[in-house]
């Protein structure tokens, strides 16, 4: 058989798959002859036999590949319990300048040992779950899966030597390997699967290699992930799932066992060192960070089907290390070490607080905090605490009623809603959170503990949990003593500009228009702190905010109204503005006493809010309001 004629035929044409049919002999068991009604592939799953094809006959043993032409009549012998695919095609030209006839179909049956059957025996085993689905669909993947069949029986047919030697065990590991990167590889289904016993598969495979067999299977893994952060804006989720790992937090720590970095670290110094002309990465081989070779073996074979001869480099192209990343990691990392203050030697106190998500045991004072949440990172400013890290509010980490001077200009972002991997990434020793759903609490519980506040009670009795919590229960006291002195200094104040008598109502305006309970928020501040009167009716009201009509806002009719127009979470919002500026023009927002009186107070959106900072700087407005003219 010429087999290069024969490569050169199927690379031009077109396949139909007519069948596949899995089948198992019993010892001694004879297939009756059967004639092929068309062309056909014998791929050997187990076993021994002989087997005879348009008189010609063959051993069956090694996971060998017979091939016959349309017509030719196949029998079968086995010598013990034998199982084989019997797949049934045809091939078409593709081009005009193709044989009008497959050399496959005219010439004698041929027998082949494939270097690599384990993939061989992956695409049968895929054709023939798929086909046996049935459907339209079904049908048009098994062709899919047939062409790769083909495609890996060309190429192996094509670097295979006149005579087949037996092929190398650590190559059929290593492409079997390669080739089932997202599947859950153990060492029991590699050697399973060539035919090997465990204890010999993972002796050669360490000594020509440098590693074991699941070692390797996780450094390709680790490589291909590093060239999808470089080369791709995939989140790490689908990049975990992308190589195997569907629990992420796994794989973000394997990831950065593997190149000393989190994910999202080594994105961005990618990314930076991609801004960096000519750098040659000859020279940026280092001892801080130097993975195991890979010695392969002599005639190593590349996913690209291009052999690597001894002497290349330990790891093919397709899965070089980015050793430049590696290095900047490996210095950032010491840097961040030279700087890093020791620790104590005595035992931390450990203790179990209790919190709204259960039980965590805390051990010690935590220096590095990170904050779940704005109104958290305004308590902990308000203990003194400079936040390691936190999420950002309306995209900034910058609380915007508070000076900048009294914030931690270093403090870490951590984006809107805290995910794993920036928790990860800044190994935090402490997160403070508030409403987080119960599986990201689990998540985010494997990085650091993780308390979480409702954030729904008195805001000053959470204060002094949270500053029981850091050790900080004297500054809560003070800050709250502190509040307290403040309120009764703006009370005396604005207590000239305020008539006998005189109501407040606190609204916030957004789609509609909401009367906030005067037991919340700014009202709270209004009521409770600086001892205003707030208007009749609304002392009963459970909900924080209800709507209220236009129609009902003169029945209430206070005299002072303060609004805030807009979310929290917006700089702009239109719908709102819009409909302030609708009740505006109408007669009944002109009955209103406050209106008439010239007494509508706008406030920031971030005031509907019961944390220390906020509270403190809503008296000032509050005070401003009233004792300046608009």
């Amino acid at each position: 058989m010429n087999v290069h004629s024969l490569i050169q035929y199927w690379a031009a044409s077109s396949f139909h798959l007519f069948d596949i049919r899995h089948i198992v002999l019993k010892p001694g068991v004879t297939m009756p002859a059967y004639p092929l009604p068309s062309d056909a592939f014998v791929l050997l799953c187990r076993g021994q036999g002989i087997a005879g094809i348009g008189g010609h006959s063959f051993t069956l043993s090694r996971s060998c590949l017979l091939h016959g032409g349309k017509g030719l009549e196949l029998q079968i012998e086995s010598l013990g319990q034998l199982g084989f695919y019997l797949i049934l095609y045809k091939s078409e030209p593709g081009s005009a300048s193709a044989p009008r006839h497959s050399p496959a179909g005219t010439a004698e049956p041929f027998r082949f040992v494939p270097e690599f059957p384990a993939l061989l025996h992956q695409h049968a085993r895929d054709i023939y779950d798929t086909w046996l689905k049935g459907g339209e669909l079904a049908r048009f993947k098994a062709k899919t899966v047939f062409y790769m069949f083909m495609h890996e029986v060309m190429s192996q047919l094509d670097q295979a030597p006149a005579e087949a030697a037996q092929a190398d065990v650590v190559d059929q590991a290593i492409r079997y390997i390669e080739e089932h990167l997202q599947e859950p590889v153990t060492l029991d289904a590699i050697a399973q699967e060539l035919n090997y016993s465990v204890r010999y598969l993972s002796r050669k495979f360490k000594a020509k290699t440098g590693r074991s067999p699941i070692d390797y299977h996780i450094h390709i893994r680790m490589e291909k992930a590093a060239r999808l952060l470089q080369e791709t804006d995939h989140t790490v989720q689908h990049i975990a799932e992308s190589v195997g790992y569907h629990d992420l937090f796994y794989f973000i720590k394997r990831f950065k066992k593997h190149t000393g970095a989190v994910p999202g670290q080594f994105r961005k110094l990618a990314v930076q060192l991609q801004q960096v002309p000519d750098v040659p990465s000859k020279r940026l081989r280092s001892s801080m960070w130097s993975p195991p070779s890979l010695r392969y073996t002599k005639t190593r074979m590349s996913p690209d089907h291009i052999r690597v001869e001894r002497g290349d480099s330990a790891m093919s192209k397709e899965h070089k290390t980015p050793l430049a990343v590696a290095l900047l990691l490996c210095m950032m990392i010491l840097l961040s070490a030279c700087g890093a203050e020791p620790s104590s030697s005595a035992s931390p106190q450990r203790m179990q607080i209790e919190h709204a998500m259960g039980v965590t045991e805390v051990s010690g004072i935590p220096d590095r905090i990170a904050a779940a949440d704005y109104r958290i990172l305004d308590s902990l400013y308000a203990l003194g605490i400079q936040p390691y890290a936190t999420t950002t509010y309306s995209g900034s980490v910058e609380l915007p009623y508070m000076d900048k001077e009294d914030q931690n200009e270093a403090i870490v972002p951590l984006g809107d809603k805290i995910n794993l991997e920036a928790a990860v990434e800044t190994e935090p020793d402490m997160i403070i959170a508030r409403h987080i759903e119960p599986d990201v609490y689990e998540q985010l519980s494997k990085v650091a503990p993780v308390l979480v506040f409702r954030g729904d009670g008195d805001w000053r009795e959470e204060l002094q949990e949270i500053g029981s919590v850091v050790g900080r229960e004297d500054e809560a006291a003070k800050w709250l003593a502190d509040y307290d002195k403040q309120a009764a200094e703006v009370k005396q104040r604005i207590a000239g500009y305020v008539e006998p008598g005189e109501t407040f109502l606190f609204i916030r305006l957004q789609k509609e228009m909401q009367a906030a309970s005067p037991n919340v928020h700014l009202a709270a501040t209004l009521t409770k702190d600086l001892g205003l009167s707030y208007v009749s009716g609304l002392e009963k009201q459970e909900e924080s905010y209800a709507a209220l009509s236009l129609e009902v806002l003169p029945e209430l009719n206070p005299d002072h109204i303060f609004m805030t127009v807009g979310k929290s979470t917006v700089s702009q919002d239109e719908d709102a503005e819009k409909l302030l500026a609708d009740m505006q023009q109408t007669a009944v927002w002109q009955k209103v006493s406050a209106i008439q009186k010239g007494n509508l107070h706008i406030m920031p959106q971030w005031v509907f809010g019961d944390y220390p900072n906020i509270k403190s700087k809503s008296l000032e407005l509050v005070e401003a309001a009233l004792t300046q003219p608009e």
